[in-house]
């Protein structure tokens, strides 16, 4: 069963069951006293047939109708659920513009919202006045949408801005606005030709007896920048793009890009490499990071060895699963894998992802991850059983992924991210919505990364870049889960369960072992009088 299609099954599966559970501590007014046990059950990862899944679905939809009787559309930007129908309350999660949410019947009434706070599915609270909403039927929107339910590998359509400087409107512009726009730009390419100082001020409305940007402009994209699209909509002669947040583009000044089609492997059953043979779905896995050559030993005269190519071999092509790989050889000075029929393949070329204890903070049913630095692979696992394997990009030298064993501390479908980045040279980088963020610790997360395909090799600014399919793979797999129609959820404070992502230098178990100790404390007088980096809110980092 695809992963995504397995998360909505285990929300539709526990919801009768376990609606209690999610709700655990409710008080007699419907306030929840704490989070709920997300992806504790022990249904959770059982598979179901159609004829049960059709049936659990028809249960929690008729659980919703009886206990959320309201639609919600969410039509702010991003909104914050929170635990308590308080203003100051903590929040455990957001939801985003186009969501649909179920809520209950009535509103709590609260200072600072007059519309009242609405309970939301599961649990939680949201103030309507921020910017939902509430109907009896689903209201009818263009900008309704609700990606994590989707099986795609990316959330929305993303778009690559290929052009210095492309305005972003508010609406769909008309023809005279867009002609209006067109000559703004033209005065600003004369002025930045002579002076880009003055250039940059015209931009910000500095600039007297100039004209003053367009009110109906959001902002001036530039080349290297990516925009989330949520449709496709026509103005006076002109396609647009609408992105996610509600504004919109030109079609014509974009590139779509979708991403690899890498995926890697589940560890069940059996997987099709990319050459036609059936590999076992077991731990180790082997893949090429380059095209890989296969040797084998022959003797010289002298008695002394030599790597000649295996006869009749062909290269293994880079992204693809090597087949019988059975170990690691020193022949000389140098290291190679060992392949069946007396193969080898130099030791840079591969990279295997291997299987490792479950470190003891992890408890035995729990999903969890492993990221292997040196293999540049990662391992999910659901306690001791590894579950899904596949090939990441970490932090290149300089930018290193910090090792050790950390919480997801927020997940989000998508969540921005801005700086200058390899992708784009010297010229600005930002990512509206990168798919399929998990923060672990600070900045760095477990993301999706659409815009190359060098997965298996470093990359990264820090974070972990995985493929559409293989984020999303993961994104499922781990806690805390993001219920339906929410944008994303935090652990911080909130009592929901968190998944460890264990970071090591590599397989080895003094690796590991290292990875897993407490970080040495800082002198006190260190710690007394210097700067200290907040580590709430994610800081947006590019990749």
């Amino acid at each position: 069963m695809h992963p995504s299609m397995l998360s909505r099954v285990r929300q539709v599966a526990i919801a009768g069951a376990a609606l209690a559970v999610l709700c655990a501590g409710c008080g007699s007014k419907g306030e929840a006293s704490g989070p709920p046990s997300s992806g504790s059950s022990p249904v959770a990862d059982t598979p179901l047939t159609p004829d049960a899944a059709e049936k659990a679905k028809r249960e929690h939809e008729a659980m919703l109708d009886r206990e959320y009787p309201k639609h919600g559309l969410v039509t702010g930007t991003q909104i914050k659920v929170r635990m308590k129908p308080e203003p100051e309350a903590t929040v455990m999660g957001w939801v985003r513009v186009g969501s649909r949410i179920r809520l209950k019947g009535e509103p709590t009434k609260a200072r600072n919202c007059s519309s009242g706070f609405y309970a939301v599915y599961p649990q939680g609270y949201v103030c309507a006045g921020e910017g939902v909403t509430v109907a009896d039927a689903p209201p009818e929107s263009l900008i309704a949408l609700n990606p994590a339910a989707s099986d795609a590998p990316l959330p929305y359509k993303y778009y690559f801005v290929k052009e210095p400087k492309v305005p972003e409107y508010h609406r769909l512009p008309s023809r005279d606005e867009q002609r209006e726009t067109r000559d703004f730009l033209l005065r600003y390419d004369e002025l930045f030709a002579k002076s880009p100082e003055k250039a940059a001020k015209l931009l910000k409305g500095e600039l007297d007896k100039e004209p003053k940007p367009p009110l109906f402009v959001r902002r001036f994209l530039e080349r290297g920048f990516f925009i989330a699209g949520a449709g496709i909509e026509e103005r006076a002669s002109r396609t647009f793009v609408r992105a996610v947040r509600g504004s919109y583009v030109k079609q014509a000044s974009l590139e779509e890009r979708k991403g690899s089609s890498f995926q890697g492997v589940e560890l069940t059953g059996q997987s099709h490499d990319a050459v036609g043979g059936v590999q076992p779905a077991k731990l180790p896995i082997a893949w090429a990071v380059r095209e890989a050559q296969p040797f084998v030993v022959k003797p010289r005269d002298d008695g002394s060895l030599r790597l000649v190519p295996a006869e009749g071999a062909k290269p293994f092509a880079r992204l693809t699963v090597v087949p019988s790989w059975s170990g690691r050889e020193r022949i000389g000075d140098t290291l190679f894998h060992k392949l069946g029929d007396g193969q080898y393949v130099k030791s840079w070329f591969l990279a295997v992802a291997e299987p490792i204890k479950r470190p003891s903070k992890i408890p035995g049913d729990a999903p969890w991850v492993h990221v292997n630095l040196e293999q540049q692979t990662l391992v999910a696992y659901r306690g001791d059983t590894p579950v899904y394997a596949t090939l990441v990009s970490t932090g290149l030298p300089g930018h290193d992924t910090p090792t050790g064993l950390f919480d997801i501390k927020q997940k989000y479908v998508a969540n921005g991210m801005a700086d200058l980045g390899p992708e784009a040279g010297d010229e600005r980088y930002s990512i509206d919505d990168v798919p399929w963020t998990q923060y672990f610790s600070g900045s760095i997360a477990l993301h999706g990364a659409f815009w190359h395909e060098r997965f298996g090799l470093q990359r990264s600014h820090g974070c972990v870049n995985l493929a559409p399919y293989d984020a999303h793979r993961v994104w499922n797999h781990t806690w805390p889960e993001v219920a339906t129609g929410w944008h994303g959820a935090t652990t911080d404070q909130t009592g929901l369960p968190a998944s460890k992502v264990l970071i090591t230098k590599s397989a080895r178990e003094d690796d590991i072992a290292a990875a897993l100790a407490p970080p040495p404390r800082e002198p006190v007088a260190a710690q007394a009088g210097g700067a200290v980096k907040a580590e709430g809110a994610p800081v947006k980092e590019p990749e």
